[in-house]
């Protein structure tokens, strides 16, 4: 699925997604990665059911407002406890497939939004 979101408030920005690659920058990448405007890190996370709160150290340093949670081809939920305790860290953590993930972090920083994304490309 191809994004053509133009972006000059972000650095990073979804350019495509589809068979087990994203592409950001015009750089493919076919594992998970975190994703803010003014940066991307590789996430060594393959399935929802493997999350614990040690994989959102990145976001609670950095406190978004939101963090968009983007599971592979399916939306997959992670365990309730997690869910629950970044809430009671008052994070909201928004969970949909991948290229829904894409597609509302690009709309999101395009509104100069305090956003981060976690996705998953399996």
């Amino acid at each position: 699925m191809k994004f053509t979101l133009e972006n000059p408030n972000a650095d990073y920005v979804f350019n495509n997604y589809g068979d087990g690659v994203l592409t950001v920058n015009e750089q493919p990448y076919n594992n998970s990665v975190l994703i803010f405007p003014d940066s991307l890190t590789d996430w060594p996370v393959n399935s929802a059911q493997q999350l614990e709160i040690g994989h959102f150290t990145t976001f609670l340093e950095r406190r978004p407002d939101i963090i968009i949670l983007g599971t592979g081809a399916t939306q997959q939920f992670p365990a309730i406890a997690l869910r629950r305790e970044l809430a009671g860290q008052k994070i909201q953590l928004d969970i949909m497939d991948t290229a829904a993930a894409c597609r509302t972090y690009n709309l999101l920083v395009s509104e100069d939004r305090n956003v981060g994304a976690a996705v998953m490309v399996f």
